[in-house]
């Protein structure tokens, strides 16, 4: 038995209580995590620190800046982690240093707090969500409720029933671009299933313009399923954060920087919530699955293809992706595993040669295979789920051992080719590498596109 913690965003609606209390609060936190931040230097521990923080009777809560001190603690350690990372890196030169914590552009620190202390939940008569925050002791409270997506508003009315077995936990007050937001973490016991008792392996490839999943059968190795989801506009609108940041930088448009950063920071997490809540109903679809990722450790370290597209590859967000699919998965008690990345989508998923890759198309080197050529991607799923079939019941997950374990019928055949334009042509039964196919009930949600 396990515990899974999800944190869920929402928007504050004030209605009774000033505005201004929660910056100056936000404010106060920026202090106590300064302190905590140059005690952590002088290397106290956590213990020692939280005891240190005394506030003043009206100035500030002292759990809640207990909780501060905490959270500032966690960034610190966080930061020593990296730090060492990058020094024990063989070349450093590729890694940007890592760089201490300190609080935001406005000079403000989140403002943390435990449930019923600093702030509190309850359902109201008229079935919203309402919350109470203090933000000091016997001073006015800021009061309102919650705005934010059904299913999320459903959960945290089920955790704040005492029967049920999720639970509120410590919270933290957010600003961003001019709005106020509640992050709620809903603490929920879970048991996860055995992943060797798996019937279904749903393996997941991603790179900077779509995720491709392809669904096995354990015994039969048949294909179940495949699916092809295109998120470029994630990319496109990195690049053109870049491009507008350059010229920014150039005339000392440092806010204008900030504003969109944020809202393509904003743009990129709404995404890859939907892509992932996407990927979380099509795994309920199977039977006793398992999701199997890539294992990306180390990849940024054996990325060097130029400064363009090493910048282009290591801000794509394929950890962020993979923890949303992770937590989303465990909600169900579906397990997640990882296999090895190397050569995935440059060897043959039905027997296992290296063949050629070019762009988005993969064209096999073995004139006996069933297999001309297919979509590179899809390919890498097909050899990931196979992977991990292999290590499974041998212990070795190399692709020498994975042979054996091979698909027993090819997938379905697809004829990929690069479409000029950028559009999405299917006239002559080929598939535009630019723009994947895709699901139209999974691109109905909104974030994907449909020819």
């Amino acid at each position: 038995m396990g515990e899974l913690v999800e944190t869920l965003c929402f928007r504050l609606h004030i209605e009774d209580g000033e505005r201004w209390r929660l910056k100056q609060a936000r404010i106060d936190a920026r202090a106590f995590a300064n302190h905590a931040w140059a005690m952590r230097e002088l290397e106290y521990s956590e213990g020692e620190i939280v005891d240190a923080v005394t506030p003043t009777e009206k100035s500030f809560i002292k759990n809640s800046a207990q909780a501060v001190v905490r959270k500032a603690c966690d960034a610190y350690d966080a930061y020593q982690s990296a730090l060492n990372t990058w020094h024990n890196s063989s070349d450093q030169s590729k890694l940007p240093k890592p760089q201490p914590p300190a609080t935001n552009s406005l000079g403000a620190f989140p403002l943390v707090m435990h449930h019923g202390e600093g702030y509190e939940l309850h359902v109201r008569d008229d079935d919203r969500v309402g919350y109470r925050i203090s933000t000091q002791p016997y001073q006015e409270k800021v009061r309102g409720f919650l705005r934010g997506a059904n299913e999320d508003l459903d959960r945290v009315k089920t955790a704040l029933d005492s029967s049920s077995e999720l639970a509120v936990g410590r919270a933290e007050v957010v600003y961003r671009e001019g709005v106020y937001y509640l992050h709620v973490p809903i603490r929920q016991p879970i048991e996860l299933d055995v992943a060797e008792d798996a019937e279904s392996v749903i393996a997941i490839d991603i790179n900077e313009r779509n995720i491709t999943t392809t669904v096995l059968d354990r015994e039969s190795r048949d294909t179940l399923a495949q699916l092809t989801i295109d998120y470029g506009q994630v990319k496109q609108k990195r690049q053109r954060y870049y491009d507008i940041k350059r010229r920014c930088e150039e005339h000392d448009k440092h806010s204008e920087v900030r504003r969109i950063g944020s809202h393509v920071e904003n743009f990129t997490e709404w995404t890859l919530h939907r892509l992932s809540t996407a990927i979380e109903q099509y795994v309920q679809w199977f039977p006793k699955p398992v999701v199997v990722f890539e294992s990306l450790e180390g990849i940024r370290n054996d990325i060097e293809y130029g400064s363009y597209m090493n910048r282009r590859l290591h801000k794509l967000p394929f950890h962020e992706f993979e923890r949303q699919v992770t937590y989303k998965a465990h909600r169900h008690g579906t397990p997640v595993a990882h296999v090895g990345s190397e050569y995935n989508s440059q060897r043959c998923a039905c027997c296992g040669e290296l063949g050629t890759r070019n762009s988005g198309r993969f064209m096999c080197s073995n004139n006996a295979c069933a297999l001309e050529q297919d979509h590179s991607d899809r390919n890498a799923s097909v050899n990931a789920a196979v992977r991990w079939i292999a290590k499974t019941e041998t212990g070795d997950g190399s692709h020498r051992s994975a042979d054996n374990y091979r698909p027993r019928k090819t997938p379905p055949e697809v004829r990929v080719r690069r479409v000029g334009s950028g559009r999405h042509n299917t006239d002559s039964g080929c598939v535009d590498v630019n723009r994947p196919t895709s699901s139209h009930e999974i691109a109905s949600q909104g974030v994907l596109h449909t020819p």
